[in-house]
């Protein structure tokens, strides 16, 4: 009775303020501590990212910022017409500092580190280049350097370098990254310079640059970041004492709005890159500028065009830069980045973020509305207004970072949205006496026999979801299926790939494999589940192998029975095994589940599938298969690839067949030949490695893997790889 009584009493009540404030309130603290986890705050900067893209403001990026791009037309000329190649002689920047010195440039910054000393050139003597950029920093006295820090090798930090440092009023209220040593400019440099400003970036999820660090501890001391050195030089005077430090106010820094980790949100202004929102000039149009102001002539650039303006002098060329990423353009050079900062701080043109206050109140408003309106309005009279407030809320968001560059919260009020809307339709429904309906799930898949009593013992796997297992992945598909295929009668070719699908899938159900799927000419089998076992790689690599034994007397039987002989297109049959960590189980929604894998291995072993057409082969294995293997099958190493969509590479092997077998052994001269191609190709050794590519991919071996290493050699020769190349060949198609 006293149950009954205080339901009848919440059934009541429930909908008025006072209960749904508090309730609203515990749904935006929750909220607002989820908003904290590290993949949701990434996610919220990824909404950052598309403002960005919908309104950008190219007009209000400084136009006093130059950036002078050693590119590669540049390298070019001067190695045809100085004869000096990368890096340049430090008396060329010698040349221009005094040249932009005179033509009254406001700074003049490098990102290019100078931490060690030129050498000799044939006719440059390093120790007189070094001096004559020393003596060309001394006498600009407008010169900044860049500096890079490290987090383990200690290094002794100079006295030229103890310029830079500050001190802050109240350092306490930041935690900035702690670094033990760095790359530093060479004494000589750094005791003239106006600064030296370090350039290491924030790392944080993804390449895109969205903050920068304000300043970096090295050693117990302060050190600026290369846009807040300048700044910061450009608003105080030095302290000339060796090894003062500046004193740096918090009324200077707070219109920064740095977080507690000492870092800066970068307002970006457009695109990048030459046709980008800043000015890109060239190190060649640079030179020669300098020579006609010096020599006489029209100078490529006016010298005027330099008077107040902030240099930034970078290198563009190809595979001298380490490319960085902004919300709007992919392998931008890092000056771009510092060219940003510097604009931002100029003109004090920041992101304005909302306090962590103001996100709790703007969660509150919106579960306490999203509770009353679900609540007290009638069922479509409520949905509509919870959209139209989702919608107005997210419009007023870009409409505020579009027009004044204030970023307020969305991934968080969109949880906030969901959570409060679904409490309040489940409240609603339990108080108003409303049935609940059982969900069923329902199966309709192909299941191994064996994992149908896995699923009576263990009844969790019908959830959505599964278990995490180390397996093997096949993935098969025919060769020119499509081409082979033509020629045939509907009713020739369903029955040819059903046997050819029976013979296959028995390779597999024998070898305690898993049928995940058919895909057309293709099929998807996995080994080591739903049954763990640890066999796995070796089993999928004898049913591969299964499979090509098989298909000799399965084109015997097809000539013999068709009188159109079509080509035993079964024989070019492509294979992908790779063996990793994946999650098997029912996966789908509640009216359709397969009990499938998902993760990299098994998006790996597709994509080796299809490696197959790069190097003529019909089975290809990962390194991980690889290992488990070795001993017992015979292999050969194909290559070390990235495939599309994968950043870390992979070894590839051909699978050949048995250790022992006479048929498969008779194969180990070949592939020892081509493993020593294979070593004189990774050295870069292109004629001695094409010479024996050549060899196995003529008659009679005809190895068309070998034919495809022998025209890389050949690509390479006339297109060298860079300097660290690392032999990973890189997969730009699936």
């Amino acid at each position: 009775m006293q149950r009954s009584k205080i339901n009848h009493w919440l059934s009541k009540k429930y909908k008025r303020v006072w209960i749904c404030l508090p309730v609203a309130v515990i749904i935006a603290l929750l909220v607002f501590g989820i908003g904290r986890i590290p993949f949701v705050e990434e996610f919220e900067q990824k909404t950052l990212d598309l403002r960005f893209r919908l309104s950008p403001i190219p007009e209000r990026a400084d136009s006093n910022i130059v950036l002078i791009a050693i590119d590669d037309g540049s390298l070019r000329f001067i190695e045809e017409n100085l004869r000096q190649g990368w890096p340049l002689p430090r008396e060329f920047y010698a040349y221009i500092t005094s040249y932009l010195t005179e033509v009254g440039a406001e700074t003049i910054i490098f990102d290019v580190l100078f931490d060690s000393p030129d050498f000799d050139r044939a006719d440059i003597d390093s120790e007189a280049s070094d001096a004559q950029f020393a003596d060309a920093i001394a006498g600009s006295g407008r010169v900044f350097l860049s500096s890079i820090l490290l987090e383990e090798t200690e290094t002794t930090v100079a006295e030229g370098m103890l310029r830079s440092a500050v001190e802050l009023e109240q350092p306490d209220m930041f935690q900035f990254s702690r670094w033990a040593g760095g790359q530093m400019p060479l004494p000589v440099f750094a005791q003239n310079a106006a600064g030296t400003g370090v350039i290491n970036l924030t790392r944080k999820g993804d390449s895109i640059v969205r903050e920068l660090p304000g300043f970096y501890e090295l050693q117990g001391k302060l050190y600026p970041s290369l846009a807040m050195q300048v700044w910061l030089t450009r608003s105080q005077s030095h302290a000339e004492s060796e090894g003062k430090a500046r004193q740096v106010g918090n009324v200077l820094l707070r219109p920064f709005r740095m977080t507690k980790p000492g870092d800066i949100a970068l307002n970006w202004y457009g695109i990048g890159g030459v046709d980008g929102v800043f000015t890109y000039r060239s190190f060649q149009e640079l030179l020669q500028s300098a020579a006609a102001f010096h020599d006489g002539g029209k100078p490529a650039i006016p010298h005027d065009y330099f008077a107040g303006k902030y240099v930034i002098i970078g290198a563009t060329g190809a595979g001298l830069m380490d490319l960085k990423s902004s919300p709007y353009t992919w392998g931008l050079p890092g000056m771009e980045i510092w060219a940003t900062a510097l604009s931002n701080y100029l003109n004090q043109d920041f992101i304005r973020r909302s306090a962590p206050w103001q996100d709790l109140v703007i969660l509150l408003v919106i579960a306490l509305l999203v509770v009353m309106a679900v609540m007290r309005l009638r069922s479509g009279t409520s949905t509509l207004f919870v959209i139209v407030f989702y919608v107005a809320y997210f419009a007023l968001g870009f409409l505020l970072f579009g027009l004044y560059r204030i970023q307020i919260a969305f991934v968080s009020p969109l949880l906030a949205f969901m959570v409060a809307w679904l409490y309040s339709l489940t409240v609603s429904y339990v108080m108003e006496g409303r049935q609940k309906k059982e969900l069923r799930l329902i199966f309709n898949s192909y299941l191994h026999p064996e994992l149908v009593d896995k699923i009576v013992s263990d009844p969790d796997l019908v959830e959505l979801g599964g278990e995490e297992y180390e397996a093997t992945v096949m993935f098969s598909d025919i060769y020119d299926f499509t081409t082979h295929s033509e020629g045939m009668l509907p009713r020739t070719l369903v029955g040819y790939l059903n046997e050819y699908f029976h013979d296959f899938t028995n390779s597999i159900l024998d070898h305690n494999g898993l049928l995940d799927k058919y895909t057309g000419d293709g099929l998807m089998a996995i080994f080591g589940v739903p049954i763990a076992r640890t066999d796995h790689a070796m089993l999928a690599c004898r049913a591969a192998l299964a499979h090509r034994d098989y298909s000799l007397a399965f084109q015997a039987r097809w000539e013999a029975k068709t009188a159109t002989k079509p080509e035993v297109f079964h024989l070019g049959t492509r294979l992908g095994i790779n063996t990793g960590p994946l999650v098997a189980g029912n996966i789908g929604s509640q009216r359709r589940m397969e009990y499938t894998a998902i993760g990299d291995a098994v998006n790996l072993a597709a994509r080796l599938e299809a490696v197959n057409k790069i190097f003529g082969t019909h089975i290809i294995i990962s390194q991980s298969t690889w290992h488990y293997v070795k001993d017992a099958l015979l292999c050969r190493e194909l290559d070390l690839i990235t495939v599309k969509g994968k950043s870390l590479p992979t070894r590839i092997y051909e699978l050949i067949g048995v250790i022992g077998d006479a048929k498969d052994e008779a194969k180990r001269p070949l592939i020892e030949d081509y493993e020593r191609a294979l070593a004189l190709y990774r050295a870069q050794n292109w004629d001695e490695a094409e010479a024996i590519f050549s060899h196995l991919s003529a008659a009679p071996r005809s190895d068309k893997a070998a034919r495809t290493m022998k025209e890389r050699c050949d690509h390479y020769r006339n297109n060298p790889p860079p300097p660290d190349w690392d032999g990973v060949h890189k997969l730009l198609d699936k």
